[in-house]
């Protein structure tokens, strides 16, 4: 979906209303931001059927689907009933998207209803995705995002020219995207024969526990994650307003798309590592690992410097604005991929290879940091400062915390 939003931006940022448009570009990120919300159980559910595959052992395969899928599915609705509670009880529930102008306050609230059914949907609908990563075959993924980039490309200019306001161009996007992971769900489940008839017999209470204990740590790196890397658009709204946050989207938008496509490429990393270390060929997976940081350094290096060099041609032929963003905005941004870039083949390894804990401890130290510091540097440099700050935060605690880890890896090596 990330390729046609940043299709359709400039479409989007003529017609809708500059807060409007914020709040979209807001919540398109919050549904990543979010991604915690299945409290970690599919990234406990793609070890499992990692591990179930390797070892061959179906019976703890179907366990595995069934309880992810009920867990999955409990937690999908928990989350609704707490949108709806906070709905309730909250004197403005508008606040969570920042200062709302009071004419756009009825849109933007209906908007939110839209998203928060649309995210409680699509936690167990995503799950298809972990167990087709755990099963090593990741094509069906690519298969569903490219039907999920077509779809948007069509629903959103449609919603746009006949008028649609922003709930609808959630449900263009944000609504396609769940939808499209409901189809992936029941195509690859019929075809795969991996449930069939009795499935509910399959549902086990010790895999249930240990799902979610497994879980527990993926939540916290995740939420972790999330409050480090993904909380531009809390903040930035809070302290800038949405404009801001929806000029800063637009930059980093085009930088996402480099790390969208470095993810996508190594988005087989994870459970092949896991495959390899479940059979003891570790000595396979560091090569790998080694080759594949150099890789995704120099790939996003060159990507980051040729996109800040095209910036100003972006702004004025795509965007048709008469700003640019700032140099500075343009060197974090660069900066951040690159390291975003290689930690995704450093975090693939781990994940693989269960190293959770250790993971869990650094997480929450640079998460609560680099948030922090992101609410200190922003109202002083603007948006830059809000990139700076995670920058800054992962630099100091994680990657020293990475080479602690990975130089017992490679020593073990030796």
């Amino acid at each position: 979906m990330g390729i046609a939003v940043l299709v359709t931006l400039p479409m989007a940022r003529r017609t809708l209303d500059p807060e409007l448009f914020g709040v979209w570009m807001m919540l398109s990120a919050l549904l990543g931001f979010m991604a915690f919300a299945d409290l970690g159980i599919g990234n406990g559910v793609l070890n499992k059927t990692t591990q179930a595959k390797a070892s061959g052992d179906a019976v703890a395969l179907r366990r595995v689907l069934v309880s992810g899928y009920v867990c999955t599915g409990l937690v999908g609705v928990a989350v609704y009933l707490l949108w709806l509670l906070w709905t309730q009880l909250s004197p403005a529930p508008t606040l969570v998207a920042g200062a709302i102008q009071e004419a756009n306050r009825a849109e933007v609230l209906q908007a939110l209803h839209v998203f928060a059914a649309v995210l409680a949907i699509n936690i167990p609908a995503s799950l298809v995705q972990r167990v087709q990563l755990g099963m090593q075959q990741g094509y069906w993924n690519g298969i569903a995002q490219f039907a999920n980039a077509v779809l948007v490309l069509i629903a959103v200019p449609l919603t746009l020219h006949h008028g649609g306001g922003l709930p609808a161009l959630v449900m263009a996007t944000l609504g396609v995207q769940a939808a499209v992971n409901i189809a992936n769900t029941v195509i690859y489940l019929c075809r795969s024969g991996l449930l069939g008839r009795g499935w509910l017999g399959a549902l086990h209470v010790d895999t249930m526990g240990g799902l979610l204990r497994t879980g527990s740590l993926f939540f916290i790196l995740q939420m972790a994650a999330a409050f480090a890397f993904q909380s531009d658009s809390i903040v930035i709204t809070q302290t800038l307003g949405q404009q801001a946050y929806g000029d800063f989207a637009v930059v980093q938008r085009l930088f996402l798309f480099i790390s969208m496509v470095m993810n996508a490429a190594m988005v087989g990393l994870w459970p092949a590592f896991g495959d390899a270390i479940a059979s003891n060929n570790t000595a396979w997976a560091v090569r790998v690992l080694q080759r594949t940081m150099v890789v995704a350094a120099l790939v996003a290096l060159v990507g980051t410097a040729l996109l800040s060099a095209a910036m100003p041609w972006f702004m004025s032929h795509w965007l048709k604005v008469s700003w640019t963003p700032s140099w500075g905005l343009l060197a974090v941004l660069s900066a951040w991929t690159i390291v975003d870039a290689v930690s995704a083949a450093t975090a693939a390894y781990m994940n693989g290879a269960n190293i959770l804990r250790l993971q869990v401890i650094f997480a929450i130290v640079m998460a609560a940091t680099a948030f922090g510091i992101k609410w200190i540097l922003t109202p002083r440099f603007g948006t830059t400062g809000s990139v700076l700050a995670t920058l800054v935060a992962y630099s100091v605690i994680s990657i020293p915390g990475q080479i602690y880890v990975f130089r017992r890896i490679f020593k073990s090596k030796d």
